[in-house]
């Protein structure tokens, strides 16, 4: 098994992921006959497990990405008002989460990378010995992106990066691999801190957009661009407003200044759906809760 996952490791390597993506992304914008359409979205919605909760275009969807990127019906998604608390971004399957010990981050089991490869800037130094969690993404997830916390949309951080995919047997074989691929970042100020919502990139996924701007992941012409607004063009936001799509789907990582939350009693493996609650804020920024040592 281990030499089976070093091959396809080397393989995907080798071959041009930030090129199949983008011609992938391509493809998944053409235009499609209605018939074919509906015959992909029924046969996807079984494969992968998509439930009929989405709201359908008048005339059906045209494309694959706009089925992808499928809104969902009022009412699907209450978001979690009880105290000061953060909710969870996205629908998801939780992998990993916990304190970040100085810059070090789980991975997966037995493996760890780095907080400052992760956002390679100074800004890293505002998550030092904070709390992270790791939201994987399936194919029949929603891909939209929401706020975890009130606050205002200070600024975002775009990173060039590899496009491995983000599936279980690369995440346990490859190190430091959401500090190689592709990456966009916001970061939001609350009441209680500075979060980071980071979103991965990953093999198949065309592109990531930003909802409050017009910055973009996979251009062909890529620079890395760390951003912050000037104050009167910074965006307020409430837990559940939209930040961002992926164009298919792929890994989202939550960034918490040090004593921000004291999360809740989930699992690894957990599923769970955006606005649920991730745990409690404090209060403000002058009196953090005690750290838990024993998370």
């Amino acid at each position: 098994m281990n030499c089976i996952r070093a091959l396809l490791i080397f393989f995907f390597r080798i071959i041009p992921k930030s090129s199949l993506s983008r011609i992938l992304g391509c493809v998944a914008r053409i235009t499609l006959p209605r018939s074919i359409m509906d015959a992909f979205i029924q046969w996807y919605s079984v494969k992968y497990g998509v439930k009929e909760e989405f709201i359908t275009p008048a005339g059906g969807f045209k494309t694959i990405d706009q089925f992808f990127t499928r809104r969902l019906k009022d009412g699907i998604h209450t978001i979690d008002r009880t105290g000061n608390c953060a909710v969870f971004p996205v629908d998801a399957r939780i992998d990993q989460f916990g304190d970040i010990k100085d810059t070090t981050m789980i991975q997966a089991k037995g493996v760890e990378y780095s907080l400052r490869y992760l956002v390679p800037s100074e800004t890293y130094r505002k998550f030092l010995w904070g709390n992270f969690i790791t939201l994987y993404l399936s194919p029949g997830d929603y891909h939209r992106i929401h706020s975890p916390v009130d606050g205002t949309v200070v600024g975002y951080f775009n990173i060039p990066g590899k496009l491995f995919t983000v599936q279980d047997w690369m995440v346990r074989g490859l190190p430091d691999l959401f500090a190689k691929n592709e990456r966009l970042i916001s970061y939001i100020e609350s009441r209680a801190g500075m979060v980071a919502v980071c979103k991965v990139g990953a093999m198949n996924v065309g592109r990531i957009t930003l909802s409050y701007c017009a910055e973009r992941t996979n251009r062909t012409f890529r620079r890395r661009r760390e951003f912050f607004f000037p104050p009167q063009d910074q965006v307020p936001v409430h837990a559940g407003d939209e930040l961002g799509v992926f164009h298919l789907g792929s890994t989202i990582i939550i960034l918490f200044q040090r004593g921000m939350i004291t999360f809740d009693g989930f699992k690894p493996g957990e599923k769970i759906r955006m606005g649920n609650r991730i745990g409690v804020l404090k209060d403000d920024k002058k009196n953090p809760p005690a750290l838990n040592k024993n998370r």
